[in-house]
Parts: structure tokens; C-alpha cells; sequence
């Protein structure tokens, strides 16, 4: 009886455990797809002739924002998203605060216990830098930094 009873506590661990691998697995393909296919267009309009990385940006519109270098070997951030009939819009990263300087900016005004994410991505006002962070009193909050400059745009506080 008691190895019976080992038996199904084994196996009912195994099949949670592969449930949960599949599961996961499966949840991750679609941002995975648009990564790819993102990294494919920006490379193909001829914005980028290398791609490093890729992050997904939900803000007003949903952007993939692909990291890579264009003809001139300079370090550019494509918005792939939307209409392309003219091209991606884009921005070359020496132009502006690097992700590091954006955290820093929100250190210095509102009190960060966790960073949960810092992405960039475009918004009507044109590119900002989105850092999620969990403050002090262990509620999420939103702030978006300019690219340009590290200038605050907007802030969602304590949700």
C-alpha cells in the first residue's frame, strides 16, 4: 500500500511538473513570434543591417523595439509597429539617456525597492523610456522618461 501510495505522490508531481513546463512553454511562443518577426522587419527595410535584441512596449500603440546597428555601425533603436510604408520610426541611442540614466533620474525623485522592467518605446510625444518599479510600500508603479532629455512625461503611482 505505501508504495502505492509513493507511486501516485511521484507521478502526480511528474505531470504537474510537465504540465507547467508545456504551459509555459506554450504562453511564451507568441511574444517570441513577434520578437522575431519584428527583428525580420526592421532588418529587411534596411533600418538595421544587425539586430541584438528585442523588447515588446505596450503603451498608447504596441511597438516591438529592436536594438541593433544601422549602415554606419551606430547603435539605433527601431520602433517596428503600425504602418512601415516610410520606414520604422527610429532613434540612435547616443542621442539620448541610456536605461541607466532613466532609473537614476526616478531614484532621485520617488523611493525604488524593486525594478521590475525599463523598455523603450514610442508615444505620441515621441520616444520615452518606461521603467515599472515596485516603490517602498511594495505598490507597482509606471513612469515614463523621455528619451531625449530624461524629462518626466507622465507617472502611475501606487497601484
Amino acid at each position: 500500500m505505501l508504495n502505492w501510495i509513493k507511486f501516485i505522490v511521484v507521478f502526480l508531481l511528474t505531470l504537474t511538473t510537465v504540465i507547467t513546463v508545456i504551459v509555459l512553454y506554450n504562453a511564451n511562443q507568441p511574444i517570441s513570434a513577434a520578437k522575431k518577426v519584428a527583428i525580420e522587419a526592421a532588418l529587411t527595410s534596411g533600418q538595421l543591417t544587425s539586430a541584438g535584441s528585442a523588447e515588446i512596449f505596450n503603451g498608447t500603440t504596441s511597438f516591438v523595439t529592436v536594438y541593433g546597428k544601422g549602415e554606419d555601425g551606430v547603435e539605433k533603436a527601431v520602433f517596428v509597429g503600425g504602418n512601415s510604408e516610410d520606414g520604422f520610426p527610429e532613434v540612435t541611442m547616443a542621442d539620448g539617456i541610456s536605461a541607466d540614466q532613466a532609473v537614476e533620474n526616478v531614484k532621485q525623485e520617488l523611493n525604488v525597492k524593486t525594478i521590475h522592467h525599463v523598455v523603450l518605446g514610442m508615444e505620441e510625444k515621441g520616444p520615452v523610456w518606461e521603467v515599472t518599479f515596485q516603490g517602498d510600500n511594495g505598490k507597482l508603479n509606471y513612469v515614463y522618461v523621455f528619451f531625449e532629455d530624461g524629462q518626466w512625461w507622465k507617472r502611475i503611482l501606487n497601484l
